[in-house]
């Protein structure tokens, strides 16, 4: 092989994998971002009492049938038309 051959190999294989490296950082900051987010969502979710409404579902599509625009924000703090949702022991009473 001349010199040249040589050469042009060592930088395609540097070229591939710094090309290989940058891809897989990109998909490692993507999932990290994504995790963060859930993370995020479910911590703030907590401070909202949707998820122990009788309204609220877990439907992507309609997750309140009251006030489907304030489900999970600020204005569900102060929702007119919360129900708690009875446990099921105090059904058995």
């Amino acid at each position: 092989m001349s010199f040249w051959q040589t050469s042009f190999m060592v930088i395609c294989l540097a070229v591939y994998l710094l090309s290989m490296l940058a891809f897989l950082t990109v998909c490692i900051s993507e999932l990290v971002s994504k995790v963060l987010e859930k993370r995020t969502l479910r911590r703030q979710s907590q401070h909202f009492p949707c998820g122990r409404c009788r309204y609220f579902s877990n439907n992507t599509l309609l997750k309140c049938a009251v006030h489907p625009v304030e489900v999970m924000t600020d204005a569900a703090q102060s929702c007119r038309d919360f129900e708690a949702v009875e446990s099921s022991a105090q059904n058995l009473q």
